[in-house]
């Protein structure tokens, strides 16, 4: 039993290896491993947090402000100090000796009063501010712009990351499909090079023919390595971009299949960049922009706020409590001058960022209709290399029928497989140009 449980265990513990290194990914997958796992999107999170807190710390400024302070001292001497010694009129002063030296002095009492020497003061103040010029009310929408804005920022960089992601994982299955076609070749140079052997030994073609394709054959098992090689550079970049671990055993699950025409997702450019994040952010530049201005008028404005006060000293060698209230106007006189010259600055930067919005909203709608334009390219361009490959493909039929039939040469027929072999890379490049194209399309245009 014993050596049961061991061969259960270590089968067990291979399965567990195994399904642990052995990883498929899907493209829905990666695209959602690089947006958890992408540091810039981490950093945007916490961009989004920081705004939250500051439009927390904004809607504290609503509440009274309380502080409390204390305070201790003790001097060598007192700060006020006043004895009979110090009374100006001498013949008051004789009087004031005479009654101290007979009736005070016998009982220890000082012939002199001071002050102020030790003491401590302590209190508490609660300031409510009742008008402050809507700085209060401006501030908090001030910091509500900025958590909206931390978001489109936020959306921009998760919308940057699932391209590029995407990008990555069609450039592997490029790859991986151009591996395909050099092993499709390969097969058929190998068939062509028994053909060729037994040509060579019936004396029917000259050894010229069979070292064309010995070169034919090295020169795809040489693009075999470096297509290799690239694939393996290519996963270990998608690895990197979605935050997982690399290894060979690392494949992807999605592939390549015929593409739908693009026409029925044509957008308005104009109502498409509305959507846009980036327009969403010029917006709330123009917003913050007069938010500010109305944050500089309220400085010339009245302050209004009302308080209160409970302290506690025992400065006159007796304790003492006190609560008081109070109000106050603050009335700014010498700032208008100043804040005149300010909010006509700020007069010109909001001419600014409405220009900035004019400016980058037209080359937004050029960009939308650049990016249509690129899609739209991209999928004639996939309609021409599947074309090209039903044509390359019966051309290659045909050349070895007419190479078994004797009409052509051994140049031609390699000829032929090759300019099969260049049109299915073509199509798979066109395959995957137009999906990163679809995909760029849709995020900008919201469809």
């Amino acid at each position: 039993m014993t050596r049961i449980n061991y061969i259960l265990a270590f089968f067990v513990a291979v399965s567990i290896s195994i399904s642990a290194v052995a990883q498929s990914l899907s493209l829905d997958s990666c695209v959602a491993m690089a947006v958890r796992n992408n540091a810039d999107v981490k950093n945007a999170d916490l961009a989004v947090e920081e705004a939250k807190q500051t439009k927390s710390a904004a809607l504290t400024k609503y509440f009274p402000a309380v502080s409390a302070s204390a305070g201790a001292f003790h001097s060598d001497r007192p700060f006020i100090e006043y004895g009979i010694s110090n009374i100006g009129n001498s013949g008051i002063r004789d009087v004031l000796q005479t009654i101290y030296y007979n009736i005070l002095a016998p009982f220890g009492i000082s012939d002199h009063l001071s002050f102020l020497q030790k003491g401590v003061v302590s209190g508490v103040v609660a300031m409510q501010p009742v008008y402050a010029g809507g700085r209060i009310v401006t501030g908090n929408k001030l910091a509500k712009l900025g958590i909206e804005a931390s978001e489109y920022q936020k959306e921009i960089k998760i919308r940057e990351i699932e391209l590029r992601t995407e990008e990555l994982y069609w450039q592997c299955k490029m790859l991986e499909e151009k591996m395909r076609t050099v092993e499709v070749a390969l097969q058929l140079l190998h068939s062509l090079e028994k053909d060729v052997r037994v040509a060579i030994g019936a004396g029917l073609i000259t050894p010229n023919d069979g070292l064309k394709v010995k070169l034919k054959i090295n020169e795809m098992e040489a693009n075999t390595i470096k297509i290799e090689n690239g694939i393996r550079l290519c996963k270990m970049a998608l690895c990197q971009q979605i935050g997982v671990a690399y290894n060979d055993s690392v494949t992807l699950s999605d592939t390549l299949q015929s593409v739908s025409e693009p026409w029925a997702l044509k957008a308005d450019n104009s109502a498409a960049v509305k959507g846009r994040s980036e327009f969403k952010l010029l917006d709330l530049n123009v917003k913050a922009k007069k938010l500010e201005k109305r944050m500089i008028v309220g400085e010339t404005l009245p302050q209004i706020g009302i308080g209160g006060s409970y302290s506690y000293n025992n400065l006159m060698d007796r304790n003492a409590f006190n609560l008081t209230g109070f109000a106050m106007v603050q009335v700014p006189i010498t700032a208008w001058w100043e804040a005149s010259h300010n909010i006509k600055k700020q007069n010109y930067r909001i001419q600014e960022a409405e220009n900035l919005k004019a400016d980058v909203t037209g080359k937004l709608e050029l960009q939308t209709q650049k990016i249509w334009d690129e899609l739209d390219a991209a999928y004639r361009s996939y309609e021409l290399a599947e074309e090209a490959v039903s044509d390359a493909k019966e051309n290659l039929r045909l050349s070895l029928q007419y190479y078994k039939a004797g009409l052509i040469t051994l140049s031609e027929l390699l000829e032929a497989q090759t300019l099969y072999r260049q049109a299915l890379d073509s199509r798979v490049e066109q395959t995957i140009t137009y999906l990163i194209c679809l995909r760029h399309y849709k995020q900008i245009a919201g469809v």
